[in-house]
């Protein structure tokens, strides 16, 4: 009875931690800004009051979803049931047990968001604390597993690589895009190369795709991620290659979380979001190299 019980939670706070996670990205997503002009950015450095575009703070952030929090209480409310009676199942007890108290430090996480983000204005917090309470039910569900992994299907494997591929390929334009940026931007304010800057995008144009491919590109991580957890039983055998792409990867996705996040909720847009989108890609990079070096160099084996 306890083991039906725990499936039956662990799915629906599976389900809820996903569907608040979507929501809470799509408020993201949707936020909007504005972003100054070429025009204006050409007059920056004429005095001493000038500031850096990307500082001017957010018009108007996008609020999160009255759904979305009710349903990340109700994720955090299935995952505590479930490490309750998965606890009783595997007669492991969560104190011992580093899985399950990553798990009860997620759900302390959310809690204390859950209180706090009327009052500090908080919300667009969500976009990373509702995958992280997914990443750490399913860490526990896998990494508490006494018997022997059960052989993965096909589609499950290639909805893995996929995302992570796929996520990464719109990275790689975000940092094009964001590369581009400051490049204009630097033409602007150095008022040198004027006559070619019409071979560039305008600034709001590149900043526009920044986040554009950003946008496309989180989920997919987020799924690779979230996916990824499955094979995190390796990073308790040391194996080099395991940890520094986990660790490379983690990266990534809170780089780029925090790209999202930061534009939501402060209106860092431009120069302080190419900076952050090109440091994200240089750690998805990371994780490429990782893979392409292991069968060469024999890292970690």
């Amino acid at each position: 009875m306890p083991e039906a019980l725990s499936g039956i939670s662990f799915v629906l706070a599976l389900l809820f931690y996903g569907a608040a996670s979507a929501l809470f990205f799509l408020d993201v997503a949707r936020s909007r800004t504005r972003l100054p002009s070429a025009a204006d950015l050409a007059g920056l450095g004429a005095g001493p009051h000038h500031h850096d575009p990307a500082a001017r703070p957010s018009a108007a952030a996008a609020p999160a979803s009255r759904h979305a929090p009710l349903l990340l209480g109700l994720g955090a409310l299935g995952h505590a049931t479930y490490v309750t009676l998965a606890s009783f199942v595997a007669r492991v007890c969560p104190v011992h047990s580093m899985h399950f108290m990553l798990s009860v430090a997620s759900l302390f996480a959310i809690g204390v968001y859950l209180i706090a983000r009327r009052r500090f204005r908080i919300d667009a917090l969500g976009l990373l604390i509702g995958p992280l309470g997914l990443a750490f039910l399913l860490g526990t569900f896998f990494l508490g597993k006494p018997h022997a992994e059960p052989k993965l299907s096909p589609l499950f494997i290639a909805a893995h690589v996929m995302a992570n591929l796929l996520g990464i390929a719109l990275f790689l334009l975000a940092g094009a895009s964001a590369a581009l940026y400051l490049v204009q931007e630097k033409r602007l304010k150095q008022k040198r190369h004027v006559e070619r800057l019409g071979s560039l995008p305008p600034l709001d144009t590149l900043d526009r795709a920044v986040h554009r491919f950003l946008s496309a590109g989180f989920p997919l991580l987020t799924l690779g991620i979230v996916t990824g957890t499955y094979w995190a039983h390796r990073l308790e055998m040391g194996n080099t290659e395991e940890v520094m792409r986990a660790i490379f990867g983690y990266a990534t996705w809170l780089l780029i979380a925090l790209v999202l996040l930061l534009r939501a909720a402060a209106g860092w847009r431009g120069r302080r979001a190419a900076y952050g989108t090109i440091a994200g890609l240089a750690c998805a990079a990371a994780v490429l190299v990782i893979y392409l070096v292991r069968p060469a160099a024999g890292l970690g084996g």
